[in-house]
């Protein structure tokens, strides 16, 4: 963040409900400050039933260039924008959005980009593989995408989503069959056997006392766990995995791995381009200490 904030200043609007526990403006601005960007993301709490009235009005401010969207408002972006993305048009969700040049509000989601450099940067393989994705909310639809997207050759071979709620996994993988060729399934089961690859996108292992999302016993002696929780890790799924031998990591990288996207999306890319080589600032910051090591020395997959 520029140490002196003046009438030049771009702003940079972060809404959410709650707000408290947010990294990226503490990322984003770490990354201004070090780039020597007048620039500062703020982060807003604004409730849901204001939000619309909120996003509107903010825009009004000219230094208003863009904002990074939190929970629960991603889904409620999508109908007030002027365009948008495959993703997010796709997921029904957004968590970016830039003012163009010429005043248009445009949107996207980089849940997924953030997911696949997650998996790329540990060297878990996906390409060609059976994933299981437990859950099916905001961020398991864009991870979904996201996996599905580049086909059975740069993409999942196959992907199944379970949810605990009736009907939803359904409505996903519905939803992405129809706008990709891939195989996409609904499944009634977290049994994880015969899957390469199980991401956690269920909110199991916040709180204490959480039953595991998946039995890491049952799963393939080469399968590989990601569970995109920020909070709590390594999560007890990820211990559990890692226990057992199994390759697991926990959310943070596809944090990370999203802000070069953010940062080409508002137009810094040689900023983007620098954050590509070298990211450890940030992980520095947001990884806990019991897994500081792992960022100079991560935990790539190796086949058993």
């Amino acid at each position: 963040m520029t140490s002196t904030i003046s009438g030049n200043t771009q702003a940079y609007l972060l809404p959410g409900d709650p707000v408290r526990n947010v990294r990226l403006p503490w990322m984003f601005n770490a990354v201004f400050e070090r780039f020597d960007i007048d620039a500062v993301l703020l982060p807003m709490q604004v409730p849901r039933r204001d939000f619309a009235v909120f996003f509107a009005s903010a825009f009004l401010a000219r230094n208003v260039r863009g904002m990074l969207i939190a929970p629960p408002h991603k889904p409620l972006v999508l109908d007030l924008l002027d365009g948008c993305g495959l993703i997010g048009r796709v997921a029904g969700s957004v968590n970016v959005v830039r003012r163009t040049d010429d005043d248009r509000l445009e949107g996207d989601l980089f849940d997924g980009e953030g997911l696949i450099g997650a998996l790329d940067h540990y060297r878990i393989p996906f390409r060609g593989k059976r994933v299981l994705m437990l859950g099916a909310g905001v961020s398991a639809a864009a991870a979904g995408v996201a996996l599905v997207e580049g086909g059975e050759v740069n993409g999942a071979a196959h992907l199944a989503l379970f949810d605990t709620s009736a009907g939803k996994a359904a409505g996903v993988a519905a939803k992405l069959d129809a706008f990709f060729d891939a195989d996409v399934v609904a499944v009634d089961s977290n049994a994880p056997e015969g899957y390469d690859l199980v991401i956690n996108a269920t909110p199991l292992g916040l709180n204490e006392g959480d039953a595991l999302p998946v039995d890491v016993a049952r799963m393939e002696r080469h399968a590989a766990v990601f569970d995109i929780l920020l909070r709590g890790q390594p999560t007890p799924l990820v211990q559990a995995a890692r226990a057992r031998g199994l390759n697991a990591q926990a959310g943070f990288e596809m944090l990370i791995q999203q802000m070069p996207h953010y940062l080409r999306y508002f137009g810094y890319e040689q900023v983007a381009r620098a954050l590509s080589k070298d990211a450890d600032f940030l992980r520095a910051h947001i990884y806990p200490p019991a897994m500081h090591a792992e960022i100079r020395q991560p935990l790539r997959y190796r086949a058993p």
